[in-house]
């Protein structure tokens, strides 16, 4: 076994405070109180073992189980979802605006033929006043004869001045009118072209995180769930009835961001579509849904009531009875039952028939 040298071992001369002094080899001789303890001798020996081996690896840090691993795959689809929601209220949004402008659209050309209308009043007031001259109805006035005669033209005159102004405002009127509707007109295409552009941005996230979702959950080797499919209840007929009749015949189908079917859904869009197929229609939008529907308690659920969950309502799915709602839950998964309570609910709302 070979010999690892060390070198002679420098003593190490500390003082009776307990203070170090310097180290080195020392000439002549060293009292019995200087000189290292065993315990001491030890400590060197072994540092100055550590320095000639070099220092110990760090081990690596393990990897992430596959539960840990899992666990982050929820998060990232719930934080998925949540951009989702927020995608289709900004669709919201726009729909809402081209409705707004197709509505101001339609109003231009009455008010355009309004305001020509009045143009082409005040020019001829204008024209008649060019051809007759100030002064020429001041002295037409002073020769008209007798003194009735002068105040039937007086009157007349004024008159004619009440008509030619009042013509003058309804044309500033009409004016004003066109300029504000064209107006909105041109902050709506403004605001669309940035929504535009706020969607696009959005839509490229998405499909971003679905792309790292995806990813994950191939590292995880977790299998498609297997479709689950079940009849549905039988129910008095009505609006209710259709609806839930409607998600059940779902079950199975993708999550699919952003659809409303007929081949996915995301959370919105399936509660949308369902009620949309019982002649009820509902905004494709967990929070805009719930401002849309009659709030109820949760012992007053029935079957096709709406049950909206976290704070901000960034998810909804549909009560079908027992305890439990189906709903598109997030990407990567299939519509499938789920308990009531699955997650921290907000509350509950019922489409108004």
């Amino acid at each position: 076994m070979p010999i690892i040298t060390l070198g002679p071992v420098l003593p190490i001369n500390v003082s009776r405070d307990g203070v170090q002094a310097a180290a080195g080899p020392v000439a002549g001789r060293v009292d019995r109180q200087d000189r290292p303890s065993g315990a001491r001798r030890t400590l060197i020996a072994a540092a100055a073992l550590l320095a000639l081996l070099g220092p110990l690896a760090v081990p690596a840090a393990a990897d992430p189980s596959a539960a840990e691993v899992e666990k982050r795959l929820k998060k990232a689809s719930h934080q998925l979802e949540v951009v989702v929601e927020q995608y289709n209220d900004l669709r919201l949004e726009v729909k809402r605006g081209r409705a707004e402008a197709d509505r101001l659209q339609a109003r231009i050309a009455p008010l355009e033929a309004v305001a020509e209308a009045r143009s082409a009043e005040v020019g001829t007031f204008a024209a008649a006043a060019y051809r007759t001259g100030r002064a020429a109805g001041v002295i037409g006035l002073l020769h008209s004869g007798s003194p009735q005669a002068l105040g039937d033209r007086l009157a007349m005159l004024e008159a004619l001045g009440t008509q030619r102004g009042r013509a003058i405002e309804a044309l500033a009127t009409a004016n004003n009118d066109v300029a504000a509707v064209q107006e909105s007109l041109s902050a709506l295409a403004a605001k669309e072209k940035l929504q535009g552009a706020k969607l696009l941005a959005k839509k490229r996230h998405i499909e971003g995180e679905i792309a790292r979702l995806d990813a994950l959950r191939f590292d995880l080797g977790i299998p498609d769930a297997e479709p689950i499919f079940a009849n549905p209840p039988a129910l008095p007929p009505g609006a209710a009835s259709a609806a839930v009749r409607f998600v059940y015949a779902q079950l199975g189908k993708p999550y699919q961001w952003g659809a409303s079917g007929p081949g996915g859904y995301d959370c919105s869009g399936l509660t949308a579509a369902a009620w949309q197929a019982a002649g009820v229609s509902l905004p494709h939008n967990a929070r805009a849904q719930y401002g849309a529907v009659s709030h109820v308690s949760r012992g007053q659920l029935s079957p096709g009531d709406l049950v909206f969950y976290y704070g901000n309502i960034q998810h909804v799915g549909m009560y079908v009875g027992g305890g439990r709602i189906i709903h598109a839950p997030q990407q990567g998964e299939r519509i499938r039952f789920d308990r009531v309570d699955y997650q921290p609910v907000h509350g509950y709302g019922r489409p108004r028939r």
